[in-house]
């Protein structure tokens, strides 16, 4: 009876571990979950339920069947609602509905959403062809913005108007896995082992075609894909600059935060570091960039929100403290999950101006 008591703890916590592990190795195309209801809508309002996502400041994307809009700043609020000012609705979305508060914003393509003129480029790479959008600036700066996992293009566009003005060319890059983009070999991704090599394809072609300067802007795992890139690229010595916005530099710290966010001791994470191991044979020294700080003696920007419950903001104040002379570092209120640029889209554009012009010299 011990004996089977033990073997059944076994098989549940191999397969709890198996779960977990999935969440982070396994691509997930499936649409946003929706996280509010409409409650009432009006010429440029609309009220929605009350939660902290529909509180907090700044500017985001709504998406719901069939349609999205942009909300904006927060008009009024009561215990069970929240009024905000509502903009570039598609359609006018149902009473009831069930609807997303995206960080994206945006959606279609950079002339579409921001009217930015732009071409649509394929970046060969040991996969194959690329999708990127490239929207030309009139310096011989490039900026290569890689987004995080599960995400897409148009989820980093909002950044591209502050680029553009600031003169550099901005290239929107996809890596392995995403939608369009060819598969990884075993269709898993592996938090920036193998997804650098996609950027470094990225970086040949910016190169190639005229960039001078190129200055790497990483989101979420993103910052994880720019990270492995300046440890393991022969092209990182090329870089002038980089901008990390809630950068997962260290994914054992990630893995742990999660645990203890869901009520889960610190020992259950391990059989998932295991289990992730066993899967992308992960190489978890290289996977903290704390362990490579001298691959950034380069100017860095660095973005974290106060109320991030994915990415530990403990990561970036460490790694900031590690390397004082290299990074400028904002720590934004209330930002939650790559949502700095959200809750105050002019601060952030303005700090993303000044670094480009310190990098341009």
């Amino acid at each position: 009876m011990v004996v089977l008591s033990v073997v059944l703890l076994l098989a549940v916590a191999a397969a709890l571990s198996w779960h977990f592990s999935s969440a982070v190795v396994v691509p997930d195309r499936s649409s946003q979950a929706p996280d509010a209801t409409v409650q009432a809508v009006s010429a440029g309002q609309i009220v929605l339920s009350r939660s902290d996502d529909t509180l907090r400041p700044g500017v985001y994307g709504l998406e719901w069947p069939g349609g999205h809009a942009i909300v904006e700043g927060v008009i009024a609020s009561t215990r069970d609602s929240v009024t905000r000012r509502m903009r570039a609705a598609s359609a006018r979305p149902p009473v009831g509905a069930r609807v997303a508060v995206n960080n994206g914003v945006y959606v279609g393509n950079p002339r579409q959403a921001l009217g930015l003129p732009f071409t649509e480029v394929r970046i060969p790479d040991e996969l194959g062809p690329m999708p990127a959008w490239l929207i030309s600036g009139r310096t011989h700066t490039w900026t290569i913005v890689v987004h995080g996992i599960n995400s897409d293009r148009d989820d980093v566009m909002r950044i591209a108007p502050a680029l553009h003005a600031a003169g550099s060319s901005t290239l929107l890059i996809s890596y392995r896995e995403d939608v369009g983009a060819p598969p990884s070999p075993d269709g898993l991704h592996h938090m920036g082992l193998t997804e650098w090599r996609d950027l470094q394809a990225a970086v040949s072609y910016a190169l190639a075609h005229g960039a001078r300067r190129l200055v790497l802007a990483g989101y979420s795992m993103g910052g994880a894909i720019v990270s492995q890139f300046m440890e393991r690229s022969p092209l990182a010595h090329g870089v002038a600059g980089l901008i990390l916005d809630a950068p997962a530099l260290d994914w054992k710290s990630v893995l742990a935060f999660n645990a203890k966010e869901m009520g889960l001791p610190s020992i259950a994470v391990l059989p998932v570091e295991w289990t992730i191991g066993a899967r992308i044979d992960a190489d978890w020294n290289s996977l903290d960039a704390l362990r490579h700080t001298a691959d950034f003696h380069l100017p860095i920007l660095l973005f974290h929100g106060t109320e991030d419950k994915l990415v530990p903001i403990s990561i970036s104040n460490a790694f900031a403290s590690a390397l004082p002379r290299w990074v400028t570092y904002y720590r934004v209120p209330r930002a939650a999950h790559v949502e700095s640029w959200n809750v105050d889209p002019s601060s952030y554009d303005q700090r993303l101006t000044a670094f480009l012009a310190r990098v341009d010299g």
